[in-house]
């Protein structure tokens, strides 16, 4: 056992430390995601994907001196020291003594493959515990006017893990698993990541799963949940020319209330028990450095749902759409 926990320590430890040995010419090369998590107004006020900044912010990760990236960026004195403000009011950096420290998620590729195998059994875990609860959220289906023209199968992708594990659910673990508001970053509430992808391909980094409105009004809100809305995969905002599934607003009550709530409970007990394993994580592979416990855990959680859905996907419990993305409306009125 000891021998076990020594192999582990090891991974990790050189983990951190490959994580810290990137160039500037590395850290450019690869591809990123960025990603964040807000409600109505409540948007990033700043646009690290402009004037380099998300290679600036991973850059500062990886420990490299700011006169050498200042220095690559081809960065003025003033285009330094307005971007490095502009990060520091939108609370996106915070400066401890005389270090800049990025203050948000950031998942590098060799960190997210680590998070991957850690979370395998719980994953498993979590999936194992849906299928009792099948019969209940079969039952909700059967209520709802979609039914009349789909079968559970058929939007098995969205039930099991939009709504049970992803979107549908994500605003209850924040309230009763961590119990915590977002981060106020000037003036707005939101979590933010940078996730680092080193393949060119059309999945989402660490295949995630996750929900993009196309299109919202007073009657009506179109969306996309899958893990394939990527600049490769050409066209996929294009829903105007896809199935869109449609809910009607007896429906939205269902779906986005009653089938959360049939999992929920047994959810919480579940990542309860695992919290403390959480929190040796959060610890262990030096996320508590940049940001809080409750930004790394979202996050983290993004790729926990996302090995469960593909578990049920390998047990047949979910039909995955051909490409990758499931279209679906909501009426409101």
């Amino acid at each position: 056992m000891k021998y076990i926990l020594c192999i582990i320590s090891i991974v990790i430890f050189s983990s951190c430390q490959l994580d810290n040995s990137n160039t500037i010419a590395t850290i450019t090369a690869s591809t990123y995601k960025i990603k964040n998590i807000s409600r109505g107004n409540n948007a990033p006020k700043i646009d690290i994907t402009k004037d380099s900044l998300h290679i600036f912010l991973m850059a500062l990760h990886a420990q490299i001196p700011i006169a050498e990236i200042v220095h690559d960026l081809q960065w003025s004195e003033a285009t330094k020291r307005n971007n490095i403000n502009r990060l520091l009011e939108n609370k996106l950096l915070i400066k401890r003594g005389d270090n800049y420290i990025p203050n948000l998620c950031v998942f590098t590729s060799i960190k997210g493959e680590l998070l991957i195998k850690k979370s395998a059994l719980l994953a498993q875990e979590i999936a194992d515990s849906i299928v009792p609860k099948l019969k209940d959220i079969h039952t909700l289906h059967n209520k709802t006017d979609i039914s009349k023209k789909y079968s559970f199968h058929d939007l098995s992708f969205f039930y099991l893990s939009a709504v049970l594990l992803d979107n549908g659910q994500i605003n209850n673990i924040e309230r009763d698993f961590l119990g915590k508001e977002r981060p106020l970053r000037n003036g707005s509430r939101y979590y933010l990541a940078i996730l680092e992808k080193e393949e060119e391909n059309s999945v989402e980094p660490f295949g995630i799963y996750g929900n993009q409105v196309l299109f919202r009004s007073d009657s009506v809100i179109v969306a996309a949940y899958g893990n394939t809305r990527t600049q490769l995969n050409k066209g996929w905002q294009d829903y105007q020319h896809k199935k869109v599934h449609s809910f009607s607003k007896n429906d939205l009550h269902i779906v986005s209330k009653e089938m959360p709530k049939t999992f929920l409970a047994t959810y919480l007990k579940i990542l309860n028990k695992h919290k403390p394993t959480f929190v040796k994580i959060y610890k262990e592979l030096a996320f508590e450095k940049e940001t809080s416990f409750e930004e790394f855990f979202i996050w983290y959680y993004h790729i926990i749902y996302t090995q469960t859905t593909d578990l049920l996907i390998k047990q047949q419990l979910i039909k995955k759409p051909t490409n990758g993305l499931f279209y679906y409306e909501f009426k409101m009125r």
